[in-house]
């Protein structure tokens, strides 16, 4: 039995490491992406698309990892709990990596020339996601629930932001749509970052289940 345990702590422990390594391939693919929006880098936009089938192929090794501990190990209980929520938020990393991926895409198909709009908004939102994905992370490594509530109740600054960008945007498209096609590309940014806020909100009702078996409606 102690055996068997070791082996489950030990699998437990890769899974871990791997999600975090996902974690962070996904900020980094969430800041290089605003920042080619920023400085209007289009070899940046490019290294952003190009790196997302790193974060793809870890995914499929925590899918594995984690399949091959729930089939052979039979864990119960904490257990359990740890490797099906450790599952679900590599899930949600990979689409934060995505919607990174979708930005720099965007970045690529615009005209820098029209260079304007609710940049400070879209900075601002990219800024709390950030923040609302590193305490998350965090919560995740300690088992800390309360922390990853807290980093949740965030998304509705980043819903706040949204609303104030997409105002501002829908209003230079009603006065000057000769600037359709610039707004309705920072439109399509700023809707990524908000799924991101949502995505992890997602993270943290799954770190809520993980430490008390509860299954919360944070949004």
């Amino acid at each position: 039995m102690r055996d068997i345990r070791v082996v489950l702590e030990r699998e437990e422990r890769q899974i871990h490491d791997n999600v975090m390594a996902m974690a962070k391939l996904a900020a980094e693919a969430l800041e290089k992406a605003t920042d080619s929006l920023m400085s209007q880098n289009a070899e940046l936009a490019e290294a952003v698309v190009g790196e997302d089938a790193q974060i793809n192929a870890l995914m499929r090794i925590v899918e594995n990892e984690c399949l091959e501990a729930l089939a052979l190990q039979q864990p119960v209980a904490r257990d359990l709990r740890a490797i099906i929520a450790s599952l679900q938020i590599a899930t949600d990393l990979e689409r934060i990596a995505d919607h990174g991926k979708s930005i720099a895409s965007i970045v690529l198909g615009m005209d820098g020339s029209s260079f304007d709009g609710p940049l400070d908004r879209i900075a601002e939102m990219e800024d709390t996601c950030q923040n609302m994905l590193t305490r998350v992370m965090e919560a995740y490594e300690n088992r800390d629930a309360a922390l990853a509530r807290a980093a949740a109740a965030d998304d509705n600054t980043v819903d706040d932001l949204d609303e104030q960008a997409v105002s501002s945007l829908m209003m230079k498209l009603m006065t000057a749509p000769d600037v359709g096609m610039h707004a309705t590309h920072l439109l399509g940014i700023a809707y990524h970052l908000e799924r991101v806020g949502d995505r992890v909100t997602n993270i943290a009702e799954r770190v809520v289940f993980m430490v008390s078996a509860e299954t919360p409606d944070l949004d």
